[in-house]
This record gives C-alpha cells, structure tokens and sequence, in this order.
C-alpha cells in the first residue's frame, strides 16, 4: 500500500529517502539528513511524523518554520533564553559546590513536571532547517536531555535525534558581539560545530532526486551555484536573464528581495495602483497564537486583479494548488475569493487552518501527545508581487524574478534561484557576479562527511541489532518474556551477539536476579506472608527506623549536653552542687506545702458536705412549714365561712 504525504505519493526507487526512514524507525542513531533544494526534506518529516510509533517532538528555529513543519520552536520547547551559552557555562552545570555563585542548569530550566514528564519519555525528537540553529543552542539541548532524563553519558540522553535541513541554504544568525563570544570555543557558528556532533557523528544522509526543476542543465548550474563552483560560462548564462526593466505584463512572477523593506514597498505600492474596490478579510484566532508565529497577514487587504501566493497545500486530493502558487484574484466577496491561473483555471480559495501546538505526556498510555493550544483560521494566500528570500525557503514558484543586489548571506542567492521549477522562468533584477555567490568554505567542508553509501547498509544493520537488542532488554527487565525474545530473534538478523562477553554476562546477570526473585518468593510463600502483612511489616521497619533516628538526635544532644557540663570548671560544679542542694530543699518545702495544701482541700470538702447537709435540713424544715401554714390558712377560711352562715344555714 503506497503512502501519500501532501499528495506526493512516495518514491519506493528514492534509496537515500527509505534508508533514511529505515534508520528512523529500527534504530537510535543520529541522523543528519540534507539535500539539494527540492529534494524532499518537509516530504520525509511529514512522513516520518505519520509512520512513527516513538514518542516524538518536532522543533524548529524560528516561529513560521515550527508551524510549517507541524512542532513548536526551539526556544519555547526548552525554554532557553536568546543570547550566547558558553561550553562550561556555569549555568549549565548540576552543582554549585565549593563555588560563590550557588546557579545551576536547575535555576536556569526550571521545569514544571508536565514537562519533565515530556523530557524524560521522549523517544525521537526532529530538528527542521537544523542550517539556522546556532553550534551552542544544539550543545545547551544535549546537556538539558542529558541531565533531566538522567543520562549524562549518553548523546541528548539517549533519545535519537533526527536534523534536518541544508547547510549550503540560509546560515543561523550569529551577531557579531556574540560570535566575537561564542568563537573562543566554537570553530563555526553551524551546528555542525556543537560538541556533541564532533564527538558523535551523525550518519550523514544526502537526498539525490530532486522534485522541483526536471532540466538537467539547469539543475547542474544550481548545483555548481551552491557549492560555490560556478564557471564563467555559467556566470555568462545566468547575466542572460538580466534585465533591469523587465515588466511581468500581468504573469505570474514574483519578486524574490534580500530585504524586507523592498518586499513590503513593492506589495503596497502595486496594491495601491488597483483601482478596484479593497477588501479585508480577517484572520480568527482561536486561544494563543502568537504574531510572530502567523503564516500571513491578521487583515488580508485584497482588490480585484492583485497577485497573490498560496502558502499552504490544497487540502483535497485535486491539489488544485500548492505551497508558492501564484494565482491572481479574480473575484471578491465578503467571505469569499475566487483566484484564478496563467491557464485559466479557477479555484474558491477555502480557509485554512494552522495550530499552534503544545506536547504533553498521557501517563496512562505512556506517550507523548499533541495538544492545540491555539490556531489561526484565515485564507492561505498573501500578496505575492514579492516575498523575500529568507521567506521563501521551502518553496516552489514556476516564475521568479530575482533582486539580489544586497545579498549579503552565504546560500542567499542559492536559496533564491533554486525556488524557480525552470530557466525559463527565471529573471535577474541585478547581475550576478562571482562576489554575489557565497559558499561558506566551512560547510563545503563539513559536506564531505557524507556517509558512504557502502557504511550505509552497514551503519544500518548495526543501528537496527541495537535497537532489537536494546528492545529484548527493555522487555525482558518488564517480565514480557515472549516480546523479549521476539526482539532477540530480529536482532539475530543483524548481528549474532550470543557469543560475546556482553551478551553473557547480561544472561548472567539477568539468570541471579531471576534467581534471585525466585528465592525471595519461596521464603515469602514459606513463611505464609501475605502481601498485607509484608505491608504492615514495612511499615513498622520505617517506624522503627524513624525511632532509630530520633534516638540518635536525642542521644546526640545528650552527649552535647553532657560534653558541655563536663568541660564546666571546679567553681561551676560547686555553684550547680549548691543549686541542687537548693533545689532538694526546695522541693522538700514543696511536698509539704503540697501536703498541707492536699489537707486544707480536704479539709474544705467535709465543710462543704456539711453545709450542704445542713442546707438540705433547712430545706425540709421550710417545706413542713410551708405545709402548716397551708393547714391554718385552711382552717381560717372554714371558721370564716361558718361564722357568715344564717342559723337555718347551720341547722343543717
């Protein structure tokens, strides 16, 4: 079943580009993988991405090349701050022992967990345009994978790293306060210079099968361009398409510029000389979306006939446009465009989404995921009468007039001549002379450390019995025993490692602590301990041990305390001897006013009881007089009444 990546299905002939996946997906090597411009370099990211089952990451120097190859940037990932770092920069260092400055790289990177969580189960991380990434920001991510994943002897920790890129292409940015720094220690600004590249090389893969120009001329002179090898005769066939007046009479050329101020002064110069109505579309976002990080304009100001640029691929399968096509706008309305092509063809433009992603760990599933933090929802066009070289790196345009006068970096003028699919499609706006063309001889240098192509299969088969014999580790030390021996088996393959002393003394080792297990369990089952008693246990020897540790404090302070009294003089003994004597009286005198204070209590409590006894009596007493008075009263009232009677009344 064939893959589609951007709807390029793969080239199953391409050799370098399946080695390269190979390496990728069964084994752990570092790999360094360039190419001419138009070889496939974003194809094979986005492929690797979608295959993959590692824990992955995908990074990139600047903000619109992390949103264009699907990851996050360099410096927000790792958090590093902009500015030069130095080998044994202090604030990389794990201890600050013996030393006045107490920093170390735990200040510097201060993680939360979520992030530590990525770091430590990290599995493959990609570096994209690897040609713009600074020799000291490479050596800072391999010091942070070494020291947070716990790994110091291992290149980036042990996690593979993948770089991808051209160093013929655009340079990193260096200043030149900070490279007048950075050059005591470094031999180069490029990657390539990093500690750990020349302490670990990388299998260097090269892609060969270039997709953007099919002239084989023409693709030569590019080639002789960007290793600085350019002939006169070449020199003569590229002034050929000088011309300083040329107009596009309404085709689809666009400018490519060394600078932005010309780029911007040409889009809204020839915007303004429309006569047509403008509109604007804006862009809606959605959560966090950085400026820096917008693949076009937030207000897309458009007018009938304007010439635009597509930056993004057509998401159905027509792909009615791409990446760098030039179209024109044919037709505007509110929430719609219609563009249309040199040969007549009209496309509805549909909005486009871009997200900006951020990693996080899922715990349960042990992986590494992707969660959009914010996206940018607007129409995959902008104005395209210019774009300047630095922009343009990654893409394709059929017809491109080029202004070169101010290039000042090493790979601008290869960058903006290989963007063109043809000769024919090409115009220079200025003259190209040997002084316009700059190879940096550092990276011709650095280029001759491909990879054989017979190392290749070598490195290849070396790198997969590896990874298998690593995986029948792995899976052997989790008790997966058929896996493990699954992984052994493919690991055979590649390389017979049964008679080596490493492989022996890991079955030795792996066959005592098995052993081991087993004894352990026996005692455990003999002596009928069930794991809720071992618990218990457990945690009666950490109570006990915690009493143990409050022993030995007290017992510390006791010594302290006897060792100072010890060291008291005859004088002191004296003066504490009659303290005691002072004491013992006092306390004599003490128990006796206790004793006479315990007697006056009790003797306090018979009087209370007699008074109560007393007061209970009188109660009694009131109560049987109360009674009385009752009685009298009563008979009062009798006489009254037979006193009141008449004498019939009493004869009755």
């Amino acid at each position: 079943m064939s893959v589609k990546i951007d709807s390029i299905e793969l080239d199953k002939d391409n050799a370098e580009f399946n080695n390269a996946a190979e390496f990728v997906k069964h084994t752990d090597k570092l790999i360094y993988l360039t190419g001419k411009a138009g070889t496939g370099k974003t194809t094979f990211l986005k492929y690797i991405k979608k295959i993959t089952d590692k824990n992955i990451v995908v990074l990139a120097p600047t903000g619109v090349a992390a949103i264009n190859a699907g990851g996050v940037t360099i410096h927000s990932f790792f958090q590093i701050s902009f500015g030069p770092f130095l080998p044994n920069d202090i604030r990389l260092r794990t201890s600050s022992f013996g030393t006045e400055r107490k920093e170390t790289i735990y200040d510097t990177f201060k993680y939360q967990k979520e992030k530590r969580d990525i770091i430590e189960n990290l599995e493959l991380l990609i570096i994209d345009e690897i040609s713009m990434v600074r020799c000291d920001v490479l050596d800072v991510i391999d010091k942070i994978l070494r020291v947070f994943r716990k790994k110091p002897n291992f290149p980036f920790g042990g996690v593979q790293v993948i770089l991808i890129g051209d160093t013929f292409q655009l340079p990193p940015i260096a200043n030149r306060e900070e490279w007048n720094i950075l050059s005591q220690f470094y031999k180069t600004p490029f990657f390539f210079s990093a500690k750990v590249i020349e302490n670990e090389k990388p299998v260097y893969i090269e892609l060969k099968k270039i997709y953007r120009q099919n002239e084989q001329e023409f693709i030569d002179l590019l080639n002789r361009v960007r290793i600085n090898q350019v002939r006169p005769n070449d020199f003569q066939a590229l002034n050929l398409k000088y011309n300083p007046t040329f107009s596009a009479n309404g085709s689809d050329y666009i400018i490519l510029a060394t600078h932005n101020k010309i780029v911007n002064e040409t889009n809204l110069t020839r915007l303004n000389q429309i006569e047509n109505e403008q509109f604007t579309f804006e862009a809606k976002i959605t959560n966090i979306f950085p400026d820096k990080m917008k693949p076009t304009d937030h207000y897309l100001h458009l007018k009938v006939g304007a010439q635009i640029m597509f930056i993004k691929n057509d998401s159905g399968d027509r792909r009615r446009y791409y990446n760098g096509k030039i179209g024109k706008i044919k037709e505007l309305k509110k929430g719609k465009i219609i563009v249309v092509f040199d040969n007549e063809q009209e496309v509805e433009v549909e909005m486009a989404t871009w997200q900006n992603i951020k990693y996080t760990y899922n715990k349960e599933m042990k992986s590494i995921e992707e969660e959009v933090i914010g996206s940018f929802e607007q129409f995959p066009i902008k104005l395209a009468w210019a774009i300047t070289v630095h922009k343009s790196q990654g893409l394709t345009f059929e017809k491109v007039i080029a202004d070169l006068s101010g290039a000042f970096a090493p790979g601008q003028v290869y960058v903006a001549l290989s963007r063109c699919t043809s000769f024919n499609g090409l115009v220079l706006k200025t003259q190209l002379h040997s002084g316009a063309i700059k190879t940096d001889p550092r990276v011709i240098e650095f280029a001759n450390n491909e990879t054989p192509e017979t190392l290749i299969t070598q490195q290849l088969n070396t790198g997969k019995a590896d990874f298998y014999y690593k995986k029948a580790r792995e899976k052997f030390d989790k008790g997966n025993i058929e896996h493990a021996f699954l992984n052994f088996k493919k690991a055979l393959k590649y390389r017979n490692d049964i008679e080596t002393e490493g492989f022996q003394r890991f079955i030795t080792i792996s066959a005592s602590k098995l052993v081991s297990k087993k004894t352990s369990l026996d005692r455990i089952l003999r002596e009928n301990i069930n794991s809720k008693e071992i618990e218990n246990l457990n945690k009666e020897i950490i109570e006990l041990e915690n009493s143990i540790k409050r022993l030995k404090n007290e017992k510390k302070n006791y010594f302290g305390k006897w060792h100072k009294l010890y060291r008291k003089n005859e004088k002191d003994e004296k003066k504490i001897s009659l303290l005691l004597n002072s004491k013992t009286k006092l306390s004599l005198e003490l128990i006796d006013i206790k004793n006479k204070l315990s007697r006056l209590i009790k003797d306090k409590d018979c009087q209370r009881e007699e008074i109560n006894r007393r007061k209970r009596a009188n109660e009694r007493l009131e109560n049987r007089l109360k009674e009385q008075d009752k009685r009298i009263d009563a008979q009062k009232e009798e006489i009254e009444r037979l006193s009141n009677l008449k004498w019939y009344q009493r004869k009755f």
